[in-house]
């Protein structure tokens, strides 16, 4: 099949033509452009909880603390709301952002120029005319198609807004969860990887253009609702919130096991009828990405492999919890796991220490809320912006 787009022309066509359009038409009427910019987006707050969450009064923190006013927000994120900035400041603004890219770059000097034998997926080319071709495609279930358009739609973006000449590459890339299950070592890009997959490069989630479900929808979108309705810290639940099937990965089962009667823990498994909708059972448990910010502090685990929730939750200016993770993705280097600037907390992966560090930070709310801080000024506020996404895939393209 033949990708291309050019002066807003989307052209699909192949095997799997008739799905693809399909697809096409679903993921770009949820981000009609691609270019929306957080300033000018209004979007009324979804809620699919079946009501409310009860707000909890807590400690009051210094004026130094406290969360700025939406309207500041909202001009802080807009400072990267660009998608075109230059190669000398995108490493001025995110260069902390591409060690995964340079650990890459470093091991594929060490072993020699990528060649035949080191592939066995789709090759992807761009002409030197900056349109981009898609030479072959392996969508073998229904699944992957909105993820792969993402992707594509994410690589054309950062082509046209780039300000110089992007190199003439050709590469391939994958979408499976578990993109190497055999590790045999192909070099491609990949949502996630392993420590020992040492071949693979890592490419932004695809979730950064869309993710097909009516809980989630358009990152950009996501991130104006949550400055929109931010709330006061003393105004969230002082809990720690989370959502998800528990079947994808034993760490999850152990989590939901351990905060069983917590009075800090606010746990429920959700039920999928399906790939996109939620079975009744499970209707009044569901919450939006946009309600998880209502919550102080917000659970993260691995699904399958990694999980794309993560960039969501980092978001919402929260104390993000997760445990010890086996999968990396690109903005792991940015974790801070102590000291005054640590913006992450993180538990074991049996969670047997979950409950002496939430009542440490429940004890120590100024605590709590600089960890907050610091990771709303880290993530939100730069290194998942629009702008770092793009300069992210340039620097993939020119390493």
């Amino acid at each position: 099949m033949v990708y291309k787009n050019k002066q807003g022309v989307v052209a699909v066509c192949g095997a799997v033509c008739i799905f693809l359009l399909v697809a096409t038409g679903f993921i770009l009427n949820s981000h009609p452009s691609g270019y929306l910019s957080p300033s000018v987006i209004k979007s009324d707050r979804h809620t699919f909880s079946s009501s409310s969450p009860k707000h909890f009064a807590s400690a009051q923190l210094t004026k130094e603390t406290q969360l700025p006013h939406p309207s500041e927000a909202l001009q802080q994120i807009s400072r990267f709301d660009s998608y075109g900035l230059s190669t000398a400041k995108c490493d001025e603004e995110f260069g902390r952002l591409f060690k995964e890219i340079e650990r890459s770059a470093a091991h594929r000097q060490n072993t020699g120029n990528v060649t035949p034998a080191d592939l066995d997926l789709a090759w992807v080319s761009k002409p030197d005319d900056g349109t981009l071709f898609v030479l072959e495609a392996k969508l073998k279930n229904e699944y992957y198609p909105p993820r792969a358009l993402s992707i594509l739609h994410q690589i054309d973006r950062a082509i046209t807004a780039s300000p110089e000449p992007v190199p003439d590459i050709e590469f391939s890339f994958i979408v499976k969860d578990l993109p190497d299950e055999s590790h045999a070592h192909h070099t491609f890009w990949a949502l996630s990887r392993l420590p020992i997959d040492k071949e693979t490069w890592l490419m932004p989630d695809f979730g950064y253009w869309s993710w097909p479900l009516d809980l989630v929808g358009s990152y950009e979108q996501i991130r104006v609702e949550i400055i929109q309705n931010q709330k006061p810290w003393e105004e969230r639940v002082p809990k720690i919130l989370w959502r998800g099937a528990l079947k994808t990965n034993k760490v999850r089962e152990a989590m939901y096991k351990i905060t069983r009667g917590k009075k800090w823990a606010d746990i429920e498994e959700i039920k999928w009828k399906n790939r996109t909708e939620v079975s009744p059972a499970s209707a009044t448990s569901v919450m939006s990405m946009v309600d998880h910010c209502d919550y102080q502090y917000l659970m993260h685990t691995e699904g399958r492999s990694y999980s794309g929730r993560g960039k969501y939750l980092l978001n919402c200016g929260s104390v993000m919890v997760m445990h010890k993770s086996e999968w990396i993705e690109p903005h792991h280097d940015l974790y801070v796991k102590s000291g005054p600037e640590q913006n992450i907390v993180e538990v074991e992966r049996d969670f047997s220490d979950l409950e002496e560090k939430m009542q440490k930070l429940l004890k120590d709310p100024q605590l709590a809320r600089q960890i907050a801080m610091n990771s709303q000024k880290t993530f939100r506020d730069r290194y998942l912006t629009a702008a770092a996404q793009a300069c992210y895939w340039r620097k993939v393209f020119r390493s």
